[in-house]
């Protein structure tokens, strides 16, 4: 069994609940695509404690979540991990928002802290080629149950408004979330 050693990433704090029940507008689309992607350091080692770097590493995330177009909605650094919650258009595929963003941040990290080079070890026997280890984590989010979409879908004859409800949405927002006019 696992100890519990950080607060678990809160998405109540972030008011996601909020910002994944907006219905977003592309050029020929309306969408509402929605990552929680997590990643660590190689052999998950407890080199995202500085507070210098962490306000660097949120700084580099934003400035590439926005050159990406993803919208960020949520970020936690722990020492060990990070947690990201964006939004994203339906041409954004996440191997490639989690490549660009692992790549860009090991980069300029890299530049910036050289006891990264080393992954923070003591002894500076072996430099390694990347921060960031290979694999992530993502997980779709979105405020539309699989039992909401099939009534939909079952009964939309006659109707041209969505109406949904999200997962503990707060109270002001009920009764105003819907998806527009479809005819």
């Amino acid at each position: 069994m696992t100890k519990q050693e950080y607060p678990h990433f809160n998405l109540k704090e972030h008011q996601v609940d909020v910002k994944m029940a907006k219905v977003r507008t592309s050029k020929h689309s309306k969408h509402n695509i929605n990552y929680h992607i997590v990643w660590i350091p190689k052999y998950r080692r407890k080199v995202l404690t500085d507070e210098k770097l962490k306000k660097t590493l949120i700084t580099i995330l934003k400035g590439q979540c926005e050159d990406l177009g993803v919208q960020m909605f949520a970020l936690e650094i722990m020492p060990d991990h990070i947690h990201l919650f964006v939004g994203c258009k339906p041409t954004h595929t996440p191997y490639k928002i989690v490549n660009q963003l692992k790549g860009n941040t090991s980069r300029q990290l890299r530049l910036l802290f050289k006891d990264l080079l080393y992954l923070k070890y003591p002894q500076k026997w072996k430099q390694f080629k990347s921060l960031w280890a290979d694999g992530y984590y993502c997980g779709s989010a979105g405020h539309v149950s699989q039992e909401a979409v099939k009534r939909y879908i079952n009964e939309q004859e006659g109707k041209k408004v969505f109406e949904y409800d999200i997962f503990e949405c707060p109270t002001e927002l009920k009764g105003q979330l819907k998806i527009g006019d479809f005819a």
